[in-house]
């Protein structure tokens, strides 16, 4: 600690010590003087000396620092273009970096604004073969009451089938457990939230909670709003408080109205949620780890809890069911499948960066011949090739830092602007954090090696007049926009695709109707009656010619179900629908061989083409049993064309058809077909719908909006991968140009005399472009290589478009060496106008 301290005392105070060091070295020379001794044979070196005190006193690299820092700012300052141009490089392909890192940043690794974040976690059913979100309240409580990992488990229900007093339109709501605000720590804006200890001692008070928007839109911000009694679907309910404006809820849910769990069956008439005892519900789960206990452990007790719950619902737990805990305390949760998409991504970006540091290296080559007279009298003086090559990469390192800088400014003004058009959260903050400052901080020094290290190498050496490291940075810019541009084709192509191909069933005309009819309990008997009353009634409409019943909503996000199966040594994802014998028609999908199904017939099951094709290659299909996500006895009775209901952008997904079963009549959708424009039987279908059971507020809606959200993230993908991959040929397009213009600079000379014996312009012109053609021609093969040997990933979001479009790729390509042809002919066009005379008389 001494040492330390001396040291830092000698950094902190070193003029004083210098000069101490000074006047008493003058001291001894002068008494040496006075001993009548020459000072220079008695005393030394007195500039060795003073660097071995140096050396002995303190840290002489920081000082050697400061000088090569201070050296590189003013040898910067002297070149005010090439510095801006160099920083604007660093900060565009920096910048988008950073840009990309603080999006996920935020959506990943930023904690939500509630107490103890770390420790909650999202619990998930999940198995080999099937996955949910949800579970049934009984199910909640039980793990709720064992579980000893756990300190706390919460429970939410989300609906809007809750209609407000003299509004016709539900409202959303969101049925939680007591403790949901407590755990989060959230206080309100006004009165007061949900609490165990005051709604328990108040037993079934029905107690209310309105969102700090539905405050300020329905009730003008009313401050003497609490105790006020409003009616929700006719029973009255008291208004205890107001959440804050900004409110970090789990799962990224904003409902206008939130209520005690306990109260669904009194507020939605018929419901049966807090009685079911099975596993499967609609209640999403989270919990909160004890102290000092991780999330594998509460893994592993959880898992013993279901087994155990297995022997009490042995029907209702799934083969290896466990329950799987992710971090909580985020907005997003990161899936395994998201991984190759996230990674993907990264990569885009990094080209980004690659190309800029490409385009930087070939500028400090260039420059680096234009200081070659600087170098040389350094050398002469006593300069090593290792300080020359520490004085350049400083100036490198510089550059980079204020490029970081420079670029983390762009990214927080990217960011805003996202926000604002994406109608973020209004916890989530556009400022950067330490994650994004030390990934700003990592990138500017990977990027100073990538566009540094090599040319001031070369230039220590005084290498840089050789044109083979120009001409590789050349080809790596041209390779990476190369790929940047096909991706982006490919990316484009696709969602053009989306949008003007028949996706393999008709959905322009085709209107979906959720009734709700679990949610409100109704019995199966039930749930038939009144979908046979309401098909009869649809059918009276005049132009809907068709309706239909289906298990779940095509191109709906809500209640999923998927299968997973091994099917000749290939997983292949199965989406498992029930319906009825009107479905095909009502879709359009054609029956290929076999039968249609029969009304209320059991134990039968149509797959979709690619389904047969890939169980059963080269056979009938036609009276198997055993397809991969059938129940044991179903048979094949007919085979239908391929249709990608759920997932429209990946070919590799199948459909697996039952018979509908009256058994699941309350948790059926209705589908009809209309003759004209959709939007237009909305009204009438929601008078009917209305007219059948008051207290129920089914969703219509139109499955070209389903279509429509589901084309629209690709959409918004193929735009910023089409940005990014012109921001690439930009800068490749801005480096190819600096190069010709160097070399045209170089051979002003050798072009003179050119033109003085007679060489045709054209001539001139092809001699000055052909030594680029190859690294441009490089380039493409290895931009072209690389894309093709990694788009395969792509897949899942090229709907109806090979990776290997040509169409795509000629485009691209043909795009690319346009820009970049004008970017070599302009500079290279100067040099047929010189003055032969003049260049001549110069040299």
């Amino acid at each position: 600690m001494g040492e330390l301290y001396r040291r830092l005392r000698y950094l902190l105070q070193r003029n004083r010590h210098s000069q101490e060091l000074a006047d008493e070295m003058d001291f001894h020379r002068e008494m040496a003087a006075r001993a009548g001794r020459p000072a220079s044979l008695s005393f030394g070196n007195a500039v060795r000396l003073r660097e071995q005190s140096r050396e002995a006193w303190g840290w002489t690299w920081i000082d050697r620092l400061i000088q090569d820092l201070s050296y590189a700012g003013r040898t910067l300052l002297r070149s005010p273009g090439f510095t801006m141009t160099a920083i604007l490089v660093l900060a565009v392909g920096i910048g988008v970096n950073i840009t990309a890192f603080s999006l996920f940043n935020m959506m990943v690794f930023q904690y939500l604004p509630v107490r103890d974040p770390a420790s909650l976690v999202r619990l998930q059913r999940r198995s080999p073969d099937a996955s949910t979100n949800t579970i049934s309240y009984s199910a909640m409580l039980f793990y709720r009451d064992h579980a000893r990992t756990l300190s706390a488990v919460m429970g939410t229900f989300g609906t809007s089938v809750l209609q407000l007093e003299s509004d016709p339109q539900p409202v959303s709501s969101n049925f939680a457990t007591e403790n949901y605000f407590t755990e989060l720590g959230i206080q309100p804006s006004l009165g007061r939230l949900l609490d165990p200890a005051q709604d328990r001692v108040n037993g079934s008070a029905p107690a209310v909670v309105i969102s700090y928007g539905f405050w300020q839109r329905h009730y003008g911000a009313d401050p003497n709003i609490v105790g006020k009694v409003i009616h929700l679907n006719q029973k009255p309910a008291t208004i205890i408080g107001v959440t804050p404006y900004i409110l970090p809820s789990l799962g990224n849910q904003h409902p206008d109205l939130w209520l005690p769990m306990n109260q669904i069956a009194y507020f939605i008439e018929g419901n049966t949620t807090l009685i079911d005892t099975g596993s499967s519900g609609p209640i999403e789960m989270w919990g909160r780890l004890a102290p000092g206990v991780s999330a594998k452990t509460a893994e592993q007790e959880l898992l013993s809890l279901t087994n155990q719950l297995r022997k009490v619902h042995p029907k209702d737990i799934w083969d290896n069911e466990y329950i799987r805990t992710d971090p909580g305390g985020h907005d997003q949760i990161m899936q395994p499948e998201m991984l190759a998409t996230m990674a993907m991504c990264g990569a885009l970006v990094l080209l980004i960066l690659a190309v800029a540091c490409a385009n930087l290296g070939g500028l400090l080559l260039a420059r680096g011949v234009a200081r070659e007279h600087e170098i040389s009298i350094r050398v002469a003086i006593g300069a090593n090739r290792k300080r020359i090559f520490r004085q350049l990469f400083t100036e490198s390192l510089l550059l980079s830092s204020l490029g970081s800088a420079a670029g983390l400014f762009l990214g927080y003004i990217v960011i805003r602007i996202t926000m604002a058009h994406a109608n973020a959260p209004l916890w989530m903050t556009a400022t950067p954090d330490w994650r994004v400052i030390a990934f700003a901080v990592a990138v500017g020094l990977f990027a100073a090696l990538l566009f540094g290290f090599a040319p001031a190498l070369q230039i220590a050496r005084q290498r840089q007049r050789k044109t083979i490291a120009r001409q590789m940075l050349l080809g790596a810019q041209v390779a990476a926009s190369c790929v940047l541009l096909i991706v982006s084709g490919l990316l484009v192509r696709a969602v053009q695709h989306a949008l003007h191909t028949n996706p393999g069933f008709g959905y322009e005309q085709v209107i979906s109707i959720d009734p709700g009819l679990s949610t409100h309990g109704y019995k199966p008997a039930d749930a038939r009656n009144y979908i046979e009353q309401l098909s009869n009634r649809l059918r009276t409409i005049p132009g809907v010619t068709s309706v239909s019943l289906t298990s779940m909503t095509p191109l709906s996000h809500f209640r999923v179900s998927t299968i997973s199966n091994t099917i000749n040594g290939h997983l292949v994802r199965i989406f498992p629908f029930q319906v009825d014998p009107e479905f095909f028609s009502t879709m359009e999908i054609p029956l290929l061989r076999g039968r249609n199904f029969t009304p209320r017939e059991e134990h039968a099951v149509i797959i979709s083409d690619t389904l047969a094709r890939k169980q059963w290659p080269g056979e009938d299909p036609i009276g198997k049993q055993d397809a991969s996500g059938s129940a044991p006895g179903d048979v094949v009775v007919g085979v239908v064309a391929n249709a990608r209901l759920m997932d429209i952008q990946n070919g590799d997904t199948v459909e697996l058809y039952h018979a509908a079963q009256e058994a699941n009549m309350a948790d059926l959708v209705i589908l009809i077909k209309t003759a004209g424009v959709p939007e237009g039987f909305i009204p009438s279908v929601r008078t009917i719908t209305r007219s059948l059971d008051p207290k129920l507020f089914p969703e219509v809606n139109t499955l070209k909006e389903g279509f429509r959200d589901t084309t629209r993230s690709s959409g918004n993908i193929a735009m910023v991968v089409s940005l990014l991959g012109f921001v690439a040929v930009f800068l490749a397009a801005l480096g190819i140009l600096g190069l010709v213009a160097y070399t045209v600079s170089q051979r002003t000379k050798d072009i003179a005399i050119r033109i003085a014996l007679g060489a045709k312009p054209l001539h001139v012109l092809a001699s000055l472009l052909s030594q680029f053609s190859w690294p441009v021609a490089l380039g493409l093969v290895v931009g072209i290589g690389i894309t093709a040997g990694v788009s395969h990933t792509m897949r899942g979001v090229l709907y109806g478009v090979s990776n290997l479009d040509p169409f795509s790729y000629i485009a691209s390509i043909g795009i690319l060496l346009a820009i970049i042809a004008c970017a070599a002919f302009l500079p290279a066009r100067r040099a047929l106008r010189l003055d032969v005379a003049r260049a001549l008389h110069q040299d």
